[in-house]
């Protein structure tokens, strides 16, 4: 889909930077830090990016994140230094590193498309060339990772490192919902326009909000279920600050956990409100530590994912049969999805360990170099452009925080502290489990793993807290 990005979204875009550094000189840093992330992720126009010379183009998801780096290397070198760079969960990130090195390695060649017979069976089409992986890959791709992947990890990683950090993150996330509670109303009812009206263009297909007689909201992101992830995040916040019992722009968490939930209910939105049945009654019940062993058991799931579909394995016609009982149209359109993930996955084994790179060349083509694949789930995406290695960093970071979390639970010196590691990792297990059917619209889902990194790091290390500390 081709927009034209008004004058008035890279304005929105440029001021960002100064007005999230300027957060850290009225603010703590650590809701200063969420709040230039959070809300630069959520109000920021979608599409528009500075594209300078060099290096990739610098969209709303890296603007939100330096604006926090920045901001903190002026004002809280401190809290900035609490997290070492590449230690512990970090480490991964080499992973990617050295798969954008084997991706350019590997891919000296370019890749010829079309040549074959057009529609009219006589007429022989031109020949296409997908761009061979130069070099200059190496140092593009590892500077869009440093912004996209190590930077919001690192900036969780830093803000979070105790229970009152965690506290004060889901604080400014169900605030930002619940400032978004009127707007979202406003989408459901008149159809999403609050991003074409403030900046001018819509930032996605307007028919794929549609549902049914009614609409996906979809505010300033790329779609509903980007908005519908943020929404399961503010009701896991909901959860956690009820039971800490803290307030939220002077609203008790009580109110705001029915008013969340019932707001994602309507959402049309079946994934994220499959997540929420499944985890409230975890989270809301205070005789177990269940959330976290769900977490675990989905974040083997997410790795194990591609061998299953690789191998034919993972039981896509029954989830077609089962889809098929409610919804005709749910069903063919899972049974697309994983048809398109077949051709898919078979290209990418073709270059199993490094991928294919960027330029399209992992996509699949007809005769006439007509692209006939779509790529949804991040899963693909990555095992296509980046190989196994290249899924193994990205995901590692995602995924290896909740593990480590599971295996530092027993040395949690309180239960409330083990309870939110054990929220928080399911939230970061849900995040990484939508990657397989759907992308990775921004990079929350990545602070939020960077978050837990941290909180595991030094919840060992802290002193055991009384039931008045967490008033």
């Amino acid at each position: 889909m081709w927009v034209e990005v008004t004058p008035r979204a890279y304005l929105a875009l440029l001021l960002w930077l100064p007005i999230g550094i300027a957060l850290f000189a009225s603010m703590r840093p650590i809701r200063a830090g969420v709040s230039a992330v959070v809300f630069g992720i959520l109000l920021l126009p979608e599409i528009a990016a500075f594209d300078p010379p060099l290096v990739p183009p610098i969209d709303k998801n890296a603007i939100a994140c330096l604006s926090c780096y920045v901001g903190m290397l002026i004002f809280a070198r401190r809290e900035l230094g609490r997290a070492k760079f590449l230690r512990g969960s970090e480490l991964w990130f080499l992973v990617v590193i050295a798969a954008n090195v084997g991706t350019s390695m590997t891919n000296p060649d370019p890749v010829i498309i079309g040549g074959g017979l057009d529609y009219d069976g006589i007429t022989r089409t031109p020949e296409i060339t997908l761009p061979s992986i130069s070099s200059y890959e190496i140092f593009a791709s590892t500077v869009r990772d440093l912004l996209s992947v190590w930077m919001p990890f690192h900036l969780g990683r830093a803000l979070v490192r105790t229970p009152d950090d965690a506290a004060t993150a889901f604080r400014v996330i169900a605030a930002a919902m619940l400032l978004q509670v009127l707007p979202v109303l406003i989408e459901l009812r008149l159809s999403p326009q609050l991003h074409n009206w403030i900046y001018g263009y819509h930032a996605s297909n307007f028919s794929g909000a549609m549902r049914g007689s009614g609409f996906k909201p979809t505010m300033f992101m790329t779609s509903g279920l980007a908005l519908a992830m943020f929404m399961l995040s503010a009701l896991f916040a909901a959860v956690l600050l009820r039971r800490v019992r803290q307030a939220v722009l002077g609203l008790s968490a009580g109110l705001l956990l029915p008013l969340f939930w019932g707001l994602l209910l309507v959402s049309r939105n079946v994934g994220a409100n499959i997540y929420a049945m499944v985890a409230m009654p975890l989270l809301l019940s205070r005789r177990s530590l269940a959330a976290g062993r769900l977490a675990v058991m989905l974040c083997l799931l997410v790795i194990a994912f591609p061998a299953l579909r690789s191998t034919q394995t993972f039981p896509t016609d029954d989830l077609v049969a089962f889809a098929a009982k409610y919804s005709i149209e749910r069903a063919q359109s899972l049974e697309f999805r994983f048809e398109n993930e077949d051709i898919l996955l078979a290209r990418a084994n073709e270059k199993l360990w490094f991928g294919w790179g960027g330029y399209g060349r992992n996509r699949v083509y007809d005769e006439r170099g007509k692209d006939i694949s779509i790529t949804d789930g991040e899963w693909i995406i990555r095992l296509g452009n980046r190989g196994v290695i290249g899924f193994a960093g990205s995901f590692g970071l995602l995924l290896w925080p909740v593990f480590a979390a599971r295996r530092r639970l027993k040395s949690i010196p309180d239960v409330e502290s083990a309870r939110m590691l054990d929220a928080l990792s399911l939230l970061c297990a849900l995040n990484a489990i939508d990657l397989l059917p759907n992308g990775l619209f921004n990079v929350l889902p990545l602070f939020m793993a960077g978050a837990l990194a941290g909180l595991t790091e030094e919840l060992p290390r802290l002193p055991a807290r009384t039931d008045s500390d967490m008033v």
